[in-house]
C-alpha cells in the first residue's frame, strides 16, 4: 500500500526544544512548526483512517525550498538540516494525523531537499505487508 502526499508550503525542521518553566518544553519555531505540520496533517487526513495504519513503513520525501534571490549554487548545502525536516514529517503522520500509529514504525528513510520556485514537500509512504 502505498501513498503520496504533495504538500505546499515552506518546509520548517523540528528542531530544538526550549523550557518555557514548570518543565514544559515546546519547540523553539513552535508557530512555523504546528503551521507546517498541519499542512502535512490536511493533505494525509485524506488517507487516515481512525486507528492509522500499524505496518512497517519506507518514507520518501523530496523537500524543496525556495531560492533566495542571491543563491547561485545548485544543491542546498544550508539549514535547515534534512534529518530535523524528517522528524516534523515523521510527528506529523502520527501525531498531527493518524496515517501511521507511531513515527517508530517509519524503518527506512529515503530524503533529499532541493531549491524551487516554491517550497514544499512529497512525501510518499509505503506500508510493507506482514
Amino acid at each position: 500500500m502505498i501513498f503520496r502526499l504533495v504538500v505546499t508550503g515552506v518546509p520548517v525542521p523540528q528542531g530544538s526544544l526550549k523550557h518555557i518553566g514548570r518543565g514544559r518544553l515546546i519547540p523553539s519555531n513552535e508557530k512555523k512548526l504546528k503551521v507546517w505540520r498541519e499542512a502535512i496533517a490536511e493533505v494525509a487526513n485524506e488517507f487516515t483512517t481512525d486507528s492509522g495504519f500499524d505496518l512497517p513503513a519506507i518514507v520518501t520525501v523530496v523537500f524543496t525550498l525556495p531560492r533566495p534571490k542571491t543563491v547561485k549554487r545548485l544543491s542546498v548545502t544550508v539549514p535547515p538540516d534534512l534529518d530535523k525536516l524528517q522528524r516534523a514529517v515523521g510527528d506529523a503522520l502520527s501525531i498531527n494525523c493518524k496515517l501511521i500509529n507511531d513515527d517508530a514504525q517509519i524503518i527506512e528513510w529515503h530524503s533529499r531537499k532541493e531549491y524551487g520556485d516554491v517550497g514544499g514537500a512529497v512525501i510518499q509512504v509505503e506500508f510493507l505487508e506482514q
